[in-house]
């Protein structure tokens, strides 16, 4: 006859054995599915970054000069994204990545286009393009690259690696119709404006002049680093910015006003001016001019905004132009102009980004000028909208899918 005892005994080894053998295998489920998610977490931060990084080099600097041509920007893209990946470890080691020269759909780097960025129904297109504005990225834990994830499970269930992977779309859009500056932001935004078709008959290769402008067109600056040579031509023609009321190419004039406009109160000062061209437009300037974003009424893709005029400004904001040479400003364009001095007015119609190249703001007014050249210009506060032209010149960037 058994002792009940020693049956008894048998009993809770067997059921230790399973309980332990239970705890190891939910243990290593919970350890596996938590380094799971936190290498999916790392993989996802390095296609955020790469993706974020490699989409600036679509910017086609050739712009600049009146061509256009992304074939060294994409591959530039592929390069800086490839490396800001490795800074960036999943799973104790630096994520490379797939770069991709076919562009293919399911590769490590695609470059391609969205439409409409802030769609998620806008399609990620990457065939017959003629312009490029987003980068996808997709960071991976897999065996033909950074390799597999190894699994503590697999000592259980024989599943003992797996793939990971996480995916990032990054896009860059310069259809601009203006600015949402919030809290403490600022708008790096001069208070001058100019004529539309004097800007395109410098720079749009597509312009038809209708009259010849030598007077408006230059090219003997250039800036490197912020800092301005002059008789060092670049390639990319300058323009007159102010005063802009010179009877030439039959651009509208408003006697009492040289092109300067109100950027905040109508009756801004002369500090106002100075502060706002050193450390830009703030959100309480432009809440009292009613913002600074366009609108298309009639849905025909041309958006305006009306805004004020000044009359002028005097010899003392030469001090602060000077002090902001070389550095990148936005400026409006405007379409029309009517009434005259502080009470003209100015049909905005487009942003640009440009440098001040030159300044001289003594002696005779024929005399005086501020130089300015068209520069590419990153602003997080421009709002985008996809019915709007390109401006080549003021970009928003970020993450879309």
């Amino acid at each position: 006859m058994k002792n009940p005892v020693q049956t008894q005994n048998g009993s809770v080894l067997v059921l230790f054995a399973i309980s332990i053998t239970m705890i190891f295998v939910i243990t290593a489920i919970v350890m596996d599915l938590g380094y799971i998610v936190l290498t999916k977490s790392e993989l996802q931060n390095a296609a955020d970054a790469a993706a974020l990084a490699g989409v600036l080099e679509l910017i086609d600097e050739d712009a600049l000069e009146r061509t256009f041509n992304q074939v060294d920007d994409i591959s530039d893209a592929r390069d800086v994204s490839q490396s800001y990946s490795r800074f960036n470890r999943a799973a104790f080691s630096n994520v490379a990545l797939d770069r991709n020269d076919a562009n293919t759909v399911e590769g490590g780097i695609v470059v391609g286009y969205i439409d409409n960025p802030n769609s998620q129904s806008s399609a990620f297109e990457t065939a017959n393009l003629s312009r490029y504005n987003s980068v996808q990225v997709t960071a991976k834990r897999a065996p033909e690259i950074n390799g597999t994830l190894d699994l503590l499970l697999g000592a259980f269930s024989g599943l003992t690696e797996i793939s990971v992977q996480s995916t990032a779309i990054a896009s860059i859009e310069d259809r601009v119709i203006g600015f949402d500056v919030n809290g403490d932001d600022t708008l790096m935004m001069l208070p001058f404006s100019i004529y539309v078709d004097a800007w395109d008959a410098v720079y749009d290769p597509n312009f038809v002049e209708t009259e010849n402008c030598p007077i408006l067109i230059e090219d003997k600056y250039s800036v490197h680093d912020g800092v301005v040579y002059k008789n060092c031509a670049d390639g990319i023609p300058e323009i007159k910015l102010y005063p802009s009321n010179e009877d030439v190419c039959g651009l509208p004039s408003s006697p009492g006003n040289f092109g300067t406009i109100d950027l905040g109160q109508e009756n801004n000062s002369t500090d106002d001016l100075r502060r706002q061209i050193v450390d830009g437009i703030t959100a309480a300037d432009l809440v009292s001019m009613g913002g600074m974003i366009m609108s298309d009424p009639d849905g025909d893709g041309i958006f305006t905004k009306w805004v004020d005029g000044d009359t002028g400004v005097s010899s003392s904001i030469r001090t602060p132009m000077q002090e902001i040479k070389g550095e990148p400003r936005l400026l409006p364009l405007h379409r029309d102009l009517v009434g005259t001095g502080d009470n003209a007015q100015y049909e905005i119609c487009r942003f640009v980004g440009i440098n001040v190249m030159d300044v001289k703001m003594t002696g005779a007014l024929a005399s005086r000028y501020i130089i300015v050249q068209p520069a590419q210009v990153l602003e997080p506060t421009a709002m985008i909208d996809p019915q709007a032209p390109h401006s080549n010149l003021i970009y928003a960037v970020s993450l879309t899918r």
